[in-house]
């Protein structure tokens, strides 16, 4: 395929370097030390330093990725851990790197940064945070603090429970997803239940929370807060997984009001933090218990659910930077980037389809954009246009060979057919095509207008 942009990876690399670069030049601090005290000098950091020149090896041709062959992706599919979630900003890479300076006693800042997240996030008195390695690792160290809480003999032992006085779940049946795996690696039993009678009746000396899996709320017959009256009239704990639940921002203190327990949001979405990072919000105690079974901690199971100081400030910084936005302004330049698109494809008698968009949709909250093609003039479909953005190199645009939930082992039981790697793209709706604009940067929009352009130059005519 002929790519007739006036560009190669490397000169979009480059260029984007050194758009960067001096946004990670170290600052004048005029932040007051120790007592209120401006700090003195001190000696250039060497870790923490600023971007260095590659000269050799690993990056330095400016262009990492063909380096080792992989094509980097144009981001139309939104915020799937597969493709890489979200991208971080320049301030947030900033703090990353200052993050990188010191040594710190990590138990000690993640104390310190749970305070900070409680007060960002409004949360009620008596909770606080933790940055985790994601919001699937909030699960396993959030259930396994529930089961052990500060016994040391419980967290070697997990996850065999057998022995543990509480060690059963209870979910809501419509409420079962790919993370309730997360919780199972703890050892603990999950205990399927459909109505609020069978929820209750399901409760015993065994029982140590009942699961809420957010997105799929709108699908259970008990909602969050008849699941919290449940969980406190028996004296047991709740836990939300909200992972993907955010925009809106103030799901951030709205779920933990409503009493949840435990309630965990994604980092690596539209947050826009460290990939590999998840907020978890709760009561202290229970914060407390989920901190003695990760990392840095030894012999424990959440051990490799291990979060660094450059991921901890680095979150931080995003998810202040995210609370702080104007969600107005974002959605107009997200009109203005599909509005980029409209107008380049007017000639072609492609037009846009109505903006789709609730915002109080559960997961994944951004508008959608579609258009529509005339297959009077042209003989292509939507499909076959997402499927040549795809195929677009140097740099790809969306990912239709990507399945949402990633790599597929073999299923020697199942039919042939269902053996083949699932795709993850929109409907194959044959007169239309759309993709999600909420993590292009800036120039992408005419990056994918003037692929469209060739490509419906090239289609042949109806």
């Amino acid at each position: 395929m002929n790519f007739k942009f006036d560009w190669s990876r490397r000169s979009f690399v480059a260029a984007l370097g050194a758009t960067l670069g001096g946004l990670f030049a170290p600052a004048e601090s005029n932040a007051a030390g120790a007592f209120g005290k401006k700090p003195k000098p001190s000696m250039p950091s060497v870790d923490g330093d600023p971007i260095v020149p590659i000269t050799s090896g690993l990056g330095s041709t400016g262009d990492i990725y063909a380096e080792l062959g992989v094509t980097p992706l144009v981001n139309i599919n939104g915020t799937v851990t597969v493709i890489g979630g979200s991208l971080m900003k320049p301030e947030v890479m900033e703090l990353i790197r200052r993050g990188n300076e010191h040594f710190v006693l990590i138990d000690e800042l993640e104390i310190a940064a749970g305070k900070f997240i409680a007060k960002l996030c409004k949360s009620p008195a008596g909770y606080t945070g933790l940055v985790t390695g994601g919001a699937a690792a909030a699960m396993v160290v959030g259930y396994s603090g529930m089961m052990t809480e500060d016994l040391e003999p419980r967290m070697h032992t997990i996850p065999d429970v057998a022995d543990f006085p509480r060690n059963e779940v209870i979910i809501q049946k419509s409420h079962r997803y790919a993370f309730d795996h997360q919780i199972r690696q703890t050892g603990a039993k999950l205990v399927e239940v459909e109505t609020r009678e069978q929820m209750i009746a399901a409760i015993n000396p065994k029982t140590v929370a009942i699961h809420f899996t957010n997105i799929l709320s709108d699908q259970g017959q008990v909602s969050g807060p008849e699941t919290v009256a449940i969980a406190r009239a028996h004296n047991i704990y709740t836990f939300n997984d909200a992972s993907a639940d955010v925009p809106p921002k103030e799901r951030l203190w709205e779920y933990p009001a409503i009493g949840f327990d435990m309630v965990t949001f994604s980092g690596g979405k539209d947050i826009c933090g460290p990939q590999a990072s998840g907020i978890l919000i709760g009561r202290e105690e229970l914060i407390r218990y989920a901190l003695l079974n990760m990392s840095p901690q030894e012999d424990r199971i959440g051990r490799c659910c291990k979060v660094g100081k450059e991921t901890i400030f680095g979150l931080l910084k995003a998810l202040e930077l995210f609370v702080n936005q104007d969600y107005d302004a974002i959605l107009k330049m997200y009109d203005e980037r599909a509005q980029v698109i409209t107008d380049t494809l007017k000639k072609f008698g492609v037009t846009a389809l109505p903006r789709e968009f609730n915002p109080q949709a559960l997961g994944n909250v951004t508008p959608s954009y579609r258009w529509q093609i005339d297959r009077t003039k042209l003989n292509i479909t939507g499909p076959e246009v997402m499927q040549k953005l795809a195929d677009t190199r140097p740099i790809g645009i969306g990912s239709m060979g990507a399945g949402a939930s990633g790599m597929r082992g073999r299923n020697p039981d199942a039919p042939p057919e269902e053996n083949h790697p699932a795709h993850h793209g929109h409907a194959s709706d044959p007169n239309s095509f759309g993709f999600a604009v909420w993590q292009l940067k800036d120039g992408e929009d005419k990056l994918i207008a003037d692929r469209l352009v060739e490509i419906f130059s090239a289609a042949p005519k109806a």
